[in-house]
């Protein structure tokens, strides 16, 4: 067996040293010399290498080992053959087998050796390890994939690549963009150094708001993600960074803060009912947010009416607690330091129980049960009075 593979190396490389010494020299190559029928005749140290077998492994077994059983079971390594010697040469790529099962993405240029009157007398294939590219590839494609900008950064702030959506929101190509300063394409570049340099302290940042300037001068608001990515060593040798576009959220946030000042508008309306009195109809719960504009449009609208009187009527005013009672004295002595004076009107007999019960002290407020009847108290305050009209009889 051994010398019969030999004589058959033999004959498909000639008896020329050098040209053996230059094939085993190519470590990062798997250079196999094939017989007609596809069993291994030579093996270089490139081979064993790549593809983990031993020469003494490998010398006269099929080259279809180097395939998945699914290849195999397909035709493939016979298929190779074929295309190889019907069009001088063959390269493809696809997924190799190692010795331990292993597989491997690799680059593979077969092509026919012929002696000097055409004869095939086997086959010289080269086979390359292109799992790195195939990885680099396959990581290229999902960053491409990606809707959102994608930036990698070297620990000098330098960019070292971007994503297509890098380029849309930037307005600048990729070659324009590589090399420059990262910080140089927001609107505060200080604040987008300093989440930069947050990256490196705590690993990564989160959420770290930042406008980038599109070349036209168009700001677009961001969510800056990033993290460090090290080496095979653990070193840190850049940061990887990615930026949600937030402009359509924002949007989105002020409408909704815009319909809700409407609907509070809406809901806390301040009305002139008579010369000289304001009333306000309280409806839902008062929190923060809504005693201060309820506040805001009832200061305003007695300095805008000039009106000395009034009314707050709470029957729209589910339950009352601590909270909402103190809400509610604050704004009567927002009132008052304006001169005017407050009737609250509304008092339910469960509210008033409630308020008693909390030792909220409202003796100094004028209260009433409806707003009829803190009308009567406003009208007296202002020294009116309401008289019913006599009935006009016809004379004789």
């Amino acid at each position: 067996m051994t010398t019969q593979n030999y004589d058959k190396s033999r004959s498909i490389l000639g008896s020329d040293e050098s040209f053996r010494l230059l094939v085993d020299s190519v470590a990062d190559y798997a250079i196999i010399m094939l017989d007609t029928k596809g069993q291994v005749a030579s093996w270089n140290a490139g081979a064993e290498k790549n593809l983990g077998y031993r020469q003494n492994e490998i010398i006269g077994r099929h080259f279809s080992c180097f395939y998945s059983s699914e290849s195999v079971n397909e035709g493939l390594p016979e298929k190779t053959l074929k295309l190889a010697t019907e069009n001088g040469r063959y390269e493809y790529e696809g997924w190799r087998k190692r010795q331990d099962g292993s597989r491997f993405w690799a680059n593979t240029l077969l092509s026919p050796m012929l002696d000097s009157q055409g004869t095939l007398i086997g086959f010289a294939e080269i086979t390359r390890d292109f799992s790195e590219r195939k990885n680099a590839d396959y990581a290229r494609s999902l960053i491409e994939a990606s809707l959102d900008p994608l930036v990698t950064i070297a620990p000098d702030g330098k960019i070292t690549d971007v994503n297509a959506a890098t380029e849309s929101i930037t307005g600048r190509s990729r070659i324009e963009l590589i090399g420059t300063d990262f910080c140089d394409y927001f609107t505060d570049p200080e604040k987008a150094r300093n989440g930069y340099q947050q990256v490196f302290r705590e690993s990564m940042v989160r959420d770290y708001p930042l406008e980038l300037r599109h070349a036209n001068g168009r700001v677009t608001s961001v969510l800056y993600n990033a993290s460090v990515y090290k080496d095979e060593d653990g070193a840190v040798v850049g940061v990887f960074a990615a930026a949600r576009d937030i402009t359509e959220r924002k949007l989105s946030e002020e409408r909704i803060k815009q319909q809700s000042r409407e609907i509070l508008e809406l809901s806390t309306p301040v009305m002139q009912v008579w010369q000289g009195v304001v009333a306000v109809p309280l409806i839902g719960c008062l929190d923060s947010q809504r005693t201060q504009q309820f506040m805001e449009r009832l200061l305003d609208r007695i300095v805008e009416t000039n009106s000395p009187v009034a009314l707050v009527d709470i029957m729209g005013v589910p339950t009352i607690d601590t909270q909402t009672a103190q809400h509610l004295i604050e704004t009567i002595t927002a009132v008052r330091l304006l001169g005017a004076q407050v009737v609250l009107t509304g008092v339910r007999p469960a509210i008033a129980q409630t308020l008693v019960h909390l030792g909220i002290d409202l003796s100094g407020i004028t209260t009433r049960s409806s707003m009829a009847a803190g009308l009567l108290v406003a009208l007296d305050l202002l020294k009116l009075q309401v008289v019913k009209k006599s009935e006009n009889h016809r004379g004789d």
